[in-house]
């Protein structure tokens, strides 16, 4: 576990690894020092501690802005786009949008949007088989951001189904 993500504290490289069968600890620890990624330096320990020891309100305003975000994302997609759906989801701030009503080729979707609109979104492919015929989208960022994203989609969405019509 680390504070990196949830806190966006990622540069400063630390975690904590509890692994209880002493075989496979063996086997991590000797992973973890051939490396020489196992010692985090003083101001890694302190943010670390800092993070979860006085972060909760932040954590807190974080998670509600998220969510507010998220709510957002589905009401324009189903306003807006309804011919996406989002996979419902309760622990990430990565949409997962189906796109199979709209094409079969999520890869071409996807570089379409980014070049008539300047929007990035990946393809659920790249993430596994579980991903074909989806797009990713991150909504962890200012809502004025979020709106720009989800209009460009549109556009893009709009402009590949005029253009295979």
């Amino acid at each position: 576990m680390a504070p990196t993500k949830t806190f966006n504290l990622a540069g400063i490289q630390t975690s904590s690894i509890i692994v209880p069968n002493s075989k496979i600890r063996k086997l991590v620890h000797r992973g973890i020092n051939t490396n020489e990624v196992a010692e985090p330096n003083f101001f890694a320990i302190e943010a670390a501690i800092s993070a979860f020891t006085e972060g909760e309100p932040w954590l807190q305003a974080l998670l509600e802005y998220l969510m507010a975000n998220k709510q957002y994302l589905e009401h324009y997609l189903a306003s807006e786009l309804p011919q996406l759906q989002i996979i419902h989801s309760e622990a990430t701030y990565l949409a997962w949008i189906d796109c199979r009503n709209i094409t079969s080729n999520v890869s071409q979707l996807c570089k379409f949007i980014r070049k008539e609109t300047g929007l990035y979104v990946s393809e659920g492919a790249i993430y596994g088989g579980n991903g074909h015929g989806f797009i990713r989208l991150n909504y962890a960022c200012p809502k004025k951001r979020l709106t720009d994203g989800l209009q460009r989609l549109k556009i893009g969405i709009q402009a590949y189904q005029r253009m295979n019509d």
